[in-house]
């Protein structure tokens, strides 16, 4: 799908199947080239962070090309060690930091890690793709607590974590996918109001279900009766 050429001392990256290519690298600066983050991202399609360590041993955010990021802009953030990004993360300090800097510390150029993580997102009335997908604020607007299923979104993202080797930094890459809640397999869906449930409240209260818990739990028990019923129909078809 890629391919790698030089040309007249430029080093060239394209995508063979939508023909765009990029000058990552040449003798003459003057001649334009694309920052190899911005060719990577616009190749990829993922949105892309450099993670380094610092003089403490903590890995930061050194550059980032996001366009799709959830509660946070890269203006705000960049420079910020792991620790200060995940600051809002319940049990972040007391638990999770250093399950994930042990994770970090074990990558190496051979052996890439991904990892999945999803939240909870509502639409909000007359919302196109772009504001939906662009969400630097909250996910959930407090004024949306009455939401439809079918504007109750489960963002998932594919996490992928590549150490490169000449310089010991981290490439964090993130790909995007959104489900409507009333598309969400039964199992999925039973799935997430078995989770929802077990929740501290505090948890809860970070992951916004004040706003979708209700509807959410509304529509679950909506299907599970359908399919009950259906099985049941089907049970007497077959007598």
């Amino acid at each position: 799908m890629f391919e790698m050429s030089v040309k007249d001392d430029r080093k060239i990256v394209e995508n063979r199947m939508t023909s765009d290519s990029f000058t990552v690298s040449g003798r003459n600066p003057k001649e334009g080239f694309t920052e190899a983050l911005e060719a990577a991202v616009r190749l990829t399609m993922e949105d892309l962070s450099i993670l380094m360590m610092n003089k403490e041993g903590e890995f930061y955010l050194a550059a980032s090309a996001s366009l799709f990021p959830t509660g946070w802009t890269v203006n705000q953030r960049i420079g910020w060690t792991i620790s200060q990004l995940h600051g809002p993360v319940p049990l972040w300090h007391q638990q999770v930091g250093n399950s994930v800097s042990k994770f970090l510390a074990r990558l190496t150029p051979e052996s890439p890690m991904e990892r999945s993580n999803y939240f909870v997102e509502v639409k909000g009335p007359n919302e196109n793709l772009t504001e939906t997908l662009y969400r630097p604020g909250s996910l959930c607007e407090k004024e949306l607590s009455s939401p439809l299923p079918s504007d109750i979104l489960i963002r998932r993202e594919r996490q992928t974590f590549r150490r490169l080797p000449r310089t010991g930094a981290i490439v964090f890459g993130v790909k995007t996918y959104l489900t409507p809640l009333d598309e969400l397999p039964m199992a999925e869906l039973d799935n997430l109001a078995k989770e929802m449930k077990s929740w501290p409240d505090y948890v809860g209260e970070y992951k916004g279900r004040d706003v979708w818990g209700a509807k959410v739990l509304e529509y679950y028990r909506k299907q599970v009766g359908q399919e009950k019923k259906s099985t049941e129909k089907d049970g007497s078809n077959e007598g």
